[in-house]
């Protein structure tokens, strides 16, 4: 099994912002808004529970103010983050590639060709 894992939390963490400082960027505020127009979701449902999909939901309902809405989102989704890390670190035979090195691409290519000759 081939798992990329950062070395720098701080890369980690920069990552997860940019990622959802564009979500909110490219409409998804939006999109909740047209899911919940549907009218057949609930804020229950699995798929509505998913991070970030759950804050924007919060704070779309008034729960929390959207004001707080990106710094819960990244705080969720750090919190993900820590579990994914903690699940992989219990599976000794994966074969680690720095997610935050230089070559990751490269690396990690080699590997799958190793795998499969």
């Amino acid at each position: 099994m081939l798992s990329l894992e950062p070395l720098d939390r701080a890369w980690l963490h920069q990552r997860i912002e940019k990622r959802f400082d564009d979500m909110l960027a490219q409409g998804f505020l939006e999109e909740v808004k047209k899911l919940r127009a549907r009218g057949d979701l609930q804020v229950d449902l699995p798929s509505m529970r998913c991070v970030g999909y759950r804050q924007a939901w919060e704070a779309l309902d008034g729960i929390m103010p959207m004001t707080e809405l990106r710094d819960r989102g990244i705080f969720a989704t750090r919190q993900l983050a820590k579990r994914q890390l903690t699940w992989l670190r219990s599976m000794p035979q994966r074969h680690i590639v720095q997610a935050d090195g230089a070559q990751v691409l490269q690396q990690a290519l080699k590997w799958v060709d190793a795998q499969c000759p």
